[in-house]
């Protein structure tokens, strides 16, 4: 249920997968965290966290019982009577409180073939759930059950491919994970994800009218693999408890200057994640289906920039003319490295320019926005964006302009050979401006940034080195 990390990762829990199956309009706050029970949920604070966020009719999805069992550890281990039961009683009358919806979920069955023959497990976990569900009259969706059968008709060796248990090593090199029966790939947190929502229909809560009509279509990036570049924006910060960390437009990076919303929008598109942290070779660049570049660094910034070389061009643009996609994003005078990344950009008929338009005084973010789209699927039902400090770009053929105001191209692209190059002015995508933390709903970064990578994956080659299972 958990979110895993995203990079080079073949695990997903199924919240993860949840918001493809809802509109827009819904946020999903995924505070499940692998290896807790009730108890040790309580104990760290997590359930209070959740608690304090509630706001009338929202919906909370409990599911607990995998860890609750762990006898060996007294921090964890969660008797089903009373313990489990009188955890879950408290999750449902504090929800209530709040005004929130609460709803009960029996965990999913491990996968456990013996000589052939399935073996559920979970002891009087999921019965303790019901008689809960039924005491306290609160929707319950059997995932238990749900999950159960799903596993007998897919026998021993179908079920491999929802388990961590049916991954190879060799296909994800930087994973150190360990295969098994409990943990989910992406097509089998799909899978579960899918029974959730089959037992909300059952269930025929209010919730329907807020699920998406066409989930299925999100799957584009199966088999293609997106890299960030972290070599050429290779930033890093000390943080409170003297660790030092990259930061700044990177995956991982959860702060407002990150990438991780960006990242999740890509994997719900069915694409792997990548990093590429040294120069760019055309060994490396064939695992890739696209390649992002995003503001490279200043000596301001890293001491030692490492700045786009002839070298790094060569191997680039032979990678696109095979059918690679590459995107560069720059940032406005004053916070980016021109001379070097524009010897790339050239390249392809595209100019960065020092320049900056959109400057946003204090929080009036109406300055930073656009609402004026040409007819182009990166802007498909978008409303309005919000860009900020942005810089223009000069084009020549092949390049063409995409987002233009007032004369000054702010977006464009280029067809090269079997390849595509998308450019723009500005990081964009970075958290600070992909939900509600500063802007109002009515900026539609993210739908974009779905739109856009969307468009990129359906031009994008398949990856040498990727291993979606969504099909």
């Amino acid at each position: 249920m958990a979110e895993k990390s995203l990079i080079d990762n073949p695990e997903h829990g199924w919240g993860q997968l949840l918001p493809i199956f809802f509109s827009d309009k819904v946020q999903v706050l995924n505070h499940a965290c692998n290896g807790r029970s009730t108890k040790s949920f309580i104990t760290e604070g997590r359930w209070k966290v959740v608690v304090d966020q509630l706001q009338e009719g929202d919906y909370v999805f409990i599911e607990f019982g995998h860890n609750d069992a762990k006898k060996e550890d007294t921090s964890r281990f969660a008797p089903p009577i009373p313990d489990y039961r009188d955890n879950l009683i408290k999750f449902i009358r504090e929800a209530r409180e709040k005004k929130a919806i609460p709803i009960l979920l029996t965990p999913i069955t491990r996968r456990d073939f013996k000589e052939g023959k399935f073996i559920a497990t979970h002891g009087d976990y999921p019965k303790v759930m019901k008689k809960v569900a039924d005491q306290e009259k609160v929707p319950l969706i059997d995932m238990f059950e749900k999950s159960k059968h799903l596993i007998q008709k897919l026998g021993d060796e179908g079920s491999k491919a929802l388990y961590l248990a049916g991954v190879h090593h060799q296909q994800y090199p930087s994973w150190n994970g360990k295969s098994d029966n409990t943990h989910f790939t992406r097509f089998g947190a799909y899978q579960m994800a899918s029974l959730v929502v089959e037992g909300i229909h059952e269930l025929r809560l209010p919730l329907i009218r807020k699920l998406a009509e066409k989930p299925a279509e999100t799957f584009i990036g199966t088999n293609k693999r997106v890299a960030l570049d972290y070599y050429f924006n290779n930033e890093w910060r000390l943080r409170k408890d003297s660790v030092t960390e990259r930061f700044h437009y990177v995956w991982e990076d959860t702060t407002n200057s990150g990438f991780s919303i960006l990242g999740r929008i890509i994997n719900l598109l069915g694409a792997d994640l990548d990093t590429l942290q040294s120069a760019p070779t055309d060994t490396s660049l064939k695992k890739f289906s696209i390649y992002i570049i995003a503001d490279p660094d200043t000596p301001e910034e890293t001491v030692h920039p490492n700045y786009v070389s002839e070298s790094d061009i060569k191997s680039i643009v032979p990678w696109v003319q095979a059918g690679g996609v590459l995107v560069l994003m720059a940032n406005d005078s004053g916070n980016a490295e021109f001379a070097h990344f524009n010897k790339l950009a050239e390249q392809f008929g595209m100019h960065f320019n020092k320049d900056s338009y959109h400057r946003v005084m204090g929080k009036a973010y109406d300055m930073g926005k656009s609402d004026e789209f040409p007819l182009h699927p990166a802007f498909q039902d978008v409303g309005q964006i919000f860009l900020k400090e942005i810089c223009s770009l000069t084009l020549q053929k092949p390049a063409k302009p995409i987002l233009t105001e007032h004369g000054h191209v702010f977006m464009a692209s280029a067809r090269i050979g079997r390849g595509l190059v998308f450019a723009v002015g500005d990081p964009w995508f970075y958290n600070e401006y992909m939900d509600t933390r500063k802007l109002s709903a009515a900026f539609e970064n993210s739908k974009a940034a779905r739109n856009l990578f969307k468009w990129l994956l359906e031009h994008a080659q398949y990856s040498s080195q990727s291993n979606s299972e969504i099909k």
